[in-house]
């Protein structure tokens, strides 16, 4: 079965600082360049990957963000971005039109919560961002990490989301090894929450497949969920194919031109393939960006769940279209 998904790292580079995430602290490192980029782009296609996700740190800061975006179109993948929205002002023209699937991430209902956990004032240029993609005939979606900090607010996110004109995506904060994010991990309150929440907005989606799989404990080394190299393909922004994902990756192999060969071929991918979501620090994991996908792959409720959020957020999105 081909990949699915490109998870592109572009840049490690971030403009926030936001409090469940260290990204920003880390030393930015090299980052390719868009011949190169271009190549791997290229591979992903003959690879049969459909969808991919350009992912940083913060995206918007490369300088050039909508070429990218305009080669991933020309070889027609579906692509998105989630931005903290500090560059879209002025970032909006450049990829009007090339991302499919446009999240503007926001932590709270207002502008104290909101700067508070961003570590950036920033909730103001948020709402002037909805309102310049809106100008520009653009779907953008708010995207909500639901924390243990923050569960009982999602009422007034879907709000704001209401006043603003858009649909607010929900997000729990995941789990994974060595009690990561430990203070937000998602708890029995957060998913009753997430659930009572979306009953009474017809603005906020969720996974379906995702508050189950929390409620199970998240992934079982024993009966691993998890297909992370099978459905994703992780490309760090210095050129290196991450195994067996971003969060956890053990090895990065150098690419060098050679995406086809050392996914198909390669030893070292073949002895993660036959690990994923069954090494020590996969036990328990919830990391969203690698197991949405692979719940596209199995036949089991997590597939059957994921299909019908899709489904749902497809007709919600045909909705929205129709009245803009």
């Amino acid at each position: 079965m081909a990949p699915l998904v490109a998870n592109y790292y572009l840049t490690y580079r971030c403009n926030a600082r936001c409090h469940f995430c260290d990204i920003w602290s880390l030393e930015p490192g090299k980052e390719a360049d868009f011949a190169t980029i271009q190549q791997n782009l290229i591979s992903l296609k003959r690879l049969g990957v459909k969808y991919v996700d350009f992912t940083g740190g913060e995206p918007l800061l490369r300088a050039d963000i909508g070429e990218i975006y305009r080669e991933a179109k020309r070889l027609g993948f579906w692509t998105s971005i989630t931005t903290n929205t500090i560059l879209y002002p002025h970032k909006a023209q450049e990829i009007q039109g090339k991302v499919d699937f446009l999240n503007f991430s926001l932590d709270g209902p207002d502008a104290e919560s909101h700067d508070q956990s961003r570590g950036v004032q920033i909730f103001d240029t948020l709402v002037e961002s909805v309102a310049i993609a809106h100008e520009l005939g653009e779907y953008p979606v708010l995207n909500h990490t639901v924390t243990a900090q923050n569960y009982h607010r999602i009422d007034e996110i879907a709000t704001l989301g209401e006043r603003l004109g858009v649909r607010v995506w929900l997000n729990p904060a995941f789990t994974a090894y060595s009690n990561y994010n430990h203070k937000k991990n998602p708890t029995p309150d957060m998913v009753a929450a997430i659930r009572a929440s979306a009953k009474k907005h017809s603005n906020i989606g969720y996974n379906r497949a995702a508050l189950p799989f929390i409620e199970a404990g998240g992934n079982d080394t024993q009966k691993p969920r998890c297909k992370a190299v099978d459905a994703v393909i992780a490309i760090s922004p210095d050129n290196q194919l991450l195994l067996p994902c971003y969060h956890f990756a053990q090895t990065g192999i150098p690419i060098e031109g050679r995406l086809e060969e050392l996914y198909r071929s390669s030893e070292t991918v073949e002895s993660y393939r036959q690990s994923q979501g069954k090494l020590s620090v996969c036990e328990g994991c919830t990391v969203w960006c690698y197991l949405i996908p692979s719940f596209f792959q199995g036949l089991d409720q997590y597939w059957w769940l994921n299909q019908v959020t899709y489904a749902k957020e497809f007709l919600a999105r045909k909705k929205f279209l129709q009245r803009a």
